[in-house]
């Protein structure tokens, strides 16, 4: 009994992984319009518009502004948006404000626009800088239109408010027509976080989850309410206040993700003018700022399935910390409050493990006794499970119950940005594995090695000696050999499982199985007395 269920655990987590790697992602509903996927020509996937001459960027010229929460640069190439440092987080083992965006090619500097319709008439070019107190603002005039992006910088929460006022200079109607891009400029240096880079959106009143673009742009026709570029910990959101026709992104020539939406075009008279509005959420992931910033931003955290689970866990966890003041402390009491509310699933899995060993050479018997006849035999173990008040399943329950906990656990830990840069001992960020130099580079483990994965490794071992011990003398030969197995296996199957994972959900882990030690401890400890 004892070997299936800590291979079901086993199992449960591996799944558990492969379904947060593969699966779980917002998905659309049933009412919204299917994502297609635009093939564009080879050369152009490299870039959202045309090839930038060499003499247009010669003429770029950058503006530094910094406000409560940004450090930006603007540029007249467009009039946008290529550099965002926020000055509320610092870069990973550094006192520099983050930079979160840092956009190369200026078709894909946030907030700017092209027409693929009229490409000539609005594609980047040199804007007219105006500065103003709190305010940016950028003038393109052409024998077309005259386009006007003010820029709104007064706001001590995390946005950038973006006014475009469009006029008809032509002697003639025009339509216009453009796309403005919304989200760029995000990148992950390790491998294993690229995978949480996303675009989701809201359209129609409904999330859209990822799908990767691989040869082309991905659009979503309908109503845009908000559409994100985010990684792990942080999001650019755009929330347009116009009507639109739909929602795109595309991978540029290096990989990265590019986010926007279209507009619905309208066809302006002669001195006619338009005016657009947008606003952009720049800054983390949490569920706080992005209530703050209002429109229903908050929808766009995804924690999975049992989401509402690890959002309580994270309150509790910001609770004790706001006591305690360290997260690496705040995630030890996590897993004591946790153990102590799961203690009386724990002892009764314990006591139901310890009676099914004992009673496990009467079922053997009574295999021999009625092999040809299944259907007397299962009565009669039934009747054995009856006579001792044992249910079979309360061993493996408890702990099935306990693993929603841990997903939820999981996705709280790996995605809460109040692990990022948190130190505890000798760990410098709990959001990442605990890497410590080595003076050489070695096969398989490189030139670090993470130190918490083994000292749980050691504490399973523990663990496995101790349940080997107080199960002795009521097992039989095979099951001490399964034992012995499972001695060996398990702690290396966790290992592997748990070496690269964030430190500070492997330091919970580590807590989580030394209590188990000693709560199995006490619990055999004591019902051996009372068996004495």
């Amino acid at each position: 009994m004892e070997k299936r269920l800590v291979l079901a655990i086993a199992m449960s987590i591996l799944i558990m992984l492969a379904f947060q790697y593969f699966i779980i992602k917002p998905t659309p509903k049933a009412n919204i319009p299917t994502p297609t996927e635009q093939p564009i020509a080879p050369a152009a996937k490299e870039e959202i518009g045309p090839v930038i001459s060499p003499e247009l960027l010669a003429q770029e010229k950058e503006t530094q502004v910094e406000t409560d929460r940004y450090i930006m640069i603007f540029s007249n190439i467009g009039g946008a948006i290529k550099e965002i440092r926020l000055k509320d987080y610092k870069s990973v083992n550094s006192n520099e404000s983050l930079e979160l965006v840092k956009i190369q090619n200026p078709f894909e500097y946030i907030f700017s626009i092209d027409s693929p319709k009229a490409p000539l008439s609005t594609l980047p070019a040199i804007y007219e800088l105006e500065k103003r107190d709190h305010t940016i603002i950028y003038t393109l005039r052409t024998n077309e239109f005259e386009i006007t992006k003010k820029y709104v910088l007064n706001s001590p929460k995390y946005g950038i408010d973006l006014l475009i006022f469009v006029r008809n200079m032509s002697s003639g109607p025009k339509e216009f027509n453009y796309r403005i891009i919304g989200g760029a400029g995000i990148t992950e240096k390790s491998a294993q976080d690229k995978r949480f880079l996303e675009v989701t959106s809201n359209i129609n009143g409904k999330t859209v989850g990822f799908k990767k673009p691989k040869a082309g742009r991905i659009s979503t026709p309908g109503i845009v309410g908000w559409a994100t570029l985010k990684n792990k910990y942080f999001s650019v959101v755009l929330k347009p206040f116009v009507q639109t026709k739909n929602q795109f992104y595309s991978e540029d020539r290096d990989g990265n993700l590019v986010m926007g939406i279209t507009p619905e075009g309208s066809v302006m008279q002669p001195g006619d003018s338009i005016e657009n509005k947008f606003k952009l959420y720049v800054g983390p992931d949490q569920i706080s700022d992005l209530k703050e910033f209002g429109y229903g931003l908050e929808e766009s955290v995804n924690y999975g399935f049992f989401g509402g689970i690890s959002k309580l866990l994270i309150t509790v966890m910001r609770f004790l910390h706001a006591i305690v003041r360290n997260w690496g402390i705040a995630v030890i009491l996590l897993s004591i409050f946790l153990n102590i509310l799961l203690f009386p699933l724990t002892v009764k899995s314990f006591r139901s493990m310890q009676k099914m060993q004992e009673l496990h050479p009467q079922m053997e018997k009574l295999k021999v006794q009625y092999k040809d006849n299944p259907q007397k035999m299962n009565k009669e173990v039934m009747e054995l499970y009856k006579k001792y008040k044992i249910n079979p399943f309360s061993g493996c329950l408890p702990m099935l119950l306990q693993m929603p906990v841990f997903i939820a656990l999981y996705q709280a830990l790996n995605r809460s940005i109040d692990l990022r840069n948190a130190k505890f001992l000798w760990i410098n960020d709990l959001s990442a594995p605990d890497a410590i130099p080595l003076p050489l580079s070695f096969p398989i483990i490189g030139n670090s090695i993470n130190i918490l994965p083994l000292i749980m490794v050691i504490a399973m071992v523990v663990q496995q000696k101790l349940s080997t011990k107080f199960m002795g003398a009521a097992v039989t030969d095979e099951q001490r050999e399964q034992q012995r197995m499972m001695l060996i296996l398990m702690p290396i199957i966790f290992g592997f499982i748990f070496y690269n994972m964030p430190s500070g959900l492997v330091l919970y882990w580590v807590v989580n199985t030394v209590l188990t030690v000693f709560e199995q401890y006490s619990v055999f400890s004591a019902e051996s007395s009372l068996k004495a």
